[in-house]
């Protein structure tokens, strides 16, 4: 792919189909809560590694927490899913009905965001995945925690190449709250092409 970037029309559809995703893990998540969370539309934009990492940079201080789910089939990558501020302890804290006051997470409290951003990436991959009609398998979620670069480091995840990143924005509304929320997928090119392969097939049958 020239620049390794995805094109518009597959960046809408491929946000349209996480779209699908979240709206099924609000619904999880909803009755977790016990409460009702509100999704603004996602919206998916794709970069090379060094813009994503340009694009950071104006925060390149910030600490988050965010859970790294390990994908593979038809195309492979990491997933991460990362909140910015105090959004993963409000989070955490509505789960728990316990306050989070301390700067990093307990144990529990990392179980609990573990949990939930299980919950949001199953339903995410699960949908693209049953509507792409591809094979699509999922590690075991784990917590990274710390500065934004170092948790979004090719370093740390072991990519044997510079990959494509796929970002997604979203915020939850809760009531009284907004927390927000972002998915980052880093992918090799070779898995972007392969996912480009399965857009394009959805694409000319059924958009």
């Amino acid at each position: 792919m020239e620049q390794q970037i995805l094109p518009e029309d597959y960046c809408d559809t491929l946000g349209e189909l996480f779209n699908i995703g979240m709206g099924k893990a609000a619904c999880s998540l909803s009755e977790m809560l016990n409460d009702e969370i509100i999704l603004t539309v996602p919206k998916l934009d794709s970069m090379t590694y060094s813009d994503a990492m340009q694009l950071f940079g104006a925060s390149k201080d910030l600490n988050v927490d965010a859970v790294e789910q390990k994908f593979y089939g038809d195309f492979a990558g990491s997933a991460l899913l990362f909140f910015r501020g105090d959004s993963s302890k409000e989070l955490v804290k509505r789960i728990l009905g316990v306050d989070v006051d301390c700067e990093e997470l307990t144990g529990l409290e990392q179980e609990t965001l573990v949990e939930v951003g299980n919950i949001i990436l199953n339903a995410c991959f699960g949908c693209i995945a049953d509507v792409l009609d591809c094979q699509l398998e999922s590690e075991v979620p784990i917590i990274a925690c710390g500065n934004i670069h170092d948790v979004l480091s090719i370093e740390r995840m072991k990519f044997g190449e510079t990959p494509v990143v796929l970002t997604l924005s979203m915020t939850f509304s809760l009531p009284n709250k907004l927390i927000q929320g972002q998915i980052s997928l880093l992918m090799t090119t070779a898995s972007v092409n392969n996912l480009v392969k399965e857009l394009e097939r959805y694409i000319q049958l059924y958009v």
